[in-house]
């Protein structure tokens, strides 16, 4: 299905209905650091705060009917969901320059055996719920605790977009010391980290799952998620009390996808020192058809 023309959007959108609007708003909970990443769905506010609980290593798939995802407005099939327009603003002078990335937050591995340096070998009984081809897929690492201090570099093992096993990152990647709830772990301006994603083998364009993962060294303390996720589209925040807005029909046409059962959340990069308390409120637009 989806939009065979722009009459057909307007027909769909006026004359069936088939649009959604979703508010959200956020809180973070900790002071951002200038130059990195930062998982909101860690935050309070609505959606609801995700703790990224489970067993250790273990595969948890996430669906919007765990209410930790910004809503889009149930299932559609058989027709199609997509973005149309979102929005993003905070009153907070210190939020901007700023980029939000929108999400489909797929699943996560929980890791709390953060001491171990030897290989871990990952559960994988469950999949990923949508996107199961891995392509376009992407994985990040977040500190679901304040981490202790260690900077151990990072090594996975996953399957690729193509069913091929055992490939590996094409650059030694390494995370930060000490980082707070929500922190994307090997994000910094600093030598040896990448962000939002890790990187991928040359050739790759996604995951399906990922096999095993080591430490250097012991990060001391704290917990951490292996996150699986599919980026759909970011918005640039310059202005602190205007809300950033893009149409993804005429302004940036893409009209990503939004699959039935998507957990949308997202990954915000400050360039500026946030700080603590600071309101996020946006909004986002679908239709279907």
């Amino acid at each position: 299905m989806g939009f065979a023309s722009m009459d057909d959007f307007i027909s769909e959108v006026t004359t069936n209905g088939k649009f959604w609007r979703q508010d959200f708003n956020k809180l973070t909970g900790v002071a951002f650091t200038a130059g990195r990443c930062y998982d909101l769905s860690l935050s309070n506010g609505n959606p609801i705060q995700n703790l990224y609980a489970g067993t250790n290593l273990t595969f948890v798939p996430l669906s919007d009917i765990a209410g930790k995802g910004i809503w889009h407005g149930g299932d559609v099939s058989t027709d199609t969901k997509h973005l149309v327009n979102i929005g993003l603003m905070s009153t907070v002078a210190t939020s901007v320059p700023s980029i939000m990335n929108l999400v489909d937050v797929l699943g996560y591995y929980p890791l709390t055996t953060n001491t171990i340096t030897t290989s871990q070998t990952l559960i994988n009984t469950l999949s990923i719920p949508r996107y199961t081809d891995g392509a376009g897929v992407r994985a990040y690492i977040v500190a679901v605790g304040t981490m202790g201090a260690g900077t151990p570099t990072i090594t996975i093992t996953y399957t690729n977009q193509a069913g091929v096993a055992g490939k590996t990152m094409p650059i030694t990647v390494s995370a930060v010391t000490t980082a707070v709830q929500g922190h994307i772990v090997h994000s910094d301006p600093s030598a040896g980290k990448y962000f939002p994603f890790l990187p991928l083998a040359t050739g790759d364009t996604g995951i399906r799952s990922i096999q095993s993962i080591q430490l250097s060294a012991t990060m001391t303390s704290g917990s951490m998620a292996l996150v699986l996720c599919k980026p759909l589209t970011s918005l640039p925040l310059t202005t602190a009390g205007v809300m950033a807005e893009r149409n993804l029909m005429t302004q940036l046409p893409s009209l990503p996808r939004i699959y039935d059962g998507a957990n949308l959340n997202m990954l915000f990069f400050t360039a500026a020192a946030t700080v603590v308390n600071t309101p996020l409120v946006g909004y986002i637009e679908t239709a279907n058809g």
